[in-house]
């Protein structure tokens, strides 16, 4: 590989977070007509690759209450070659049988009431976060039965 440039280098098209070591890398000082000595370039590691952002899929969730479910949320982290792709997740407000596990599902019971409760993923490496709403609703109300109409056979 050949990089010029002034002093420090940029050497290009190495993989991110990763340790070189001493001597895998030389360089020499060209000057006109005239080149130095190679000299051993020392150990050195790798820049890593920043996060730059994260999204949830789904962003919305409907459900009834009064049933136990779950949801599978996913994280993308940017960009797909980010060093640290880890993220953590949060779910508020607080509530009976509500929670989000570390790989972003989330399960209620049916002791879950209803209501909007906002999940958070926040990456580790930048502290980009998004967030997903899961609405539980209140279940629809069994129709009376019409006093009007017979009994069916059987009863």
């Amino acid at each position: 590989m050949v990089t010029e440039g002034e002093s420090p280098l940029n050497i290009t098209g190495l993989n991110p977070n990763t340790d070189v070591a001493a001597g895998e890398y030389q360089v020499v000082r060209a000057e006109d007509d005239n080149e130095s000595d190679r000299v051993d370039i020392p150990a050195f590691k790798t820049l890593p690759i920043d996060v730059t952002g994260v999204s949830l899929s789904p962003k919305t969730s409907n459900a009834e209450s009064g049933a136990s479910g779950n949801r599978q949320l996913n994280a993308t982290v940017s960009p797909s070659n980010a060093t640290n792709k880890s993220v953590s997740y949060a779910i508020s407000p607080d509530a009976d049988g509500l929670s989000v596990s570390g790989s972003g599902n989330i399960t209620w019971t049916e002791n879950t009431p209803s209501g909007t409760y906002t999940t958070t993923v926040t990456t580790d490496d930048g502290d980009y976060t998004d967030t997903h709403v899961l609405t539980l609703t209140e279940p629809e109300p069994e129709p009376e039965p019409d006093p009007e109409e017979p009994p069916e056979e059987g009863e």
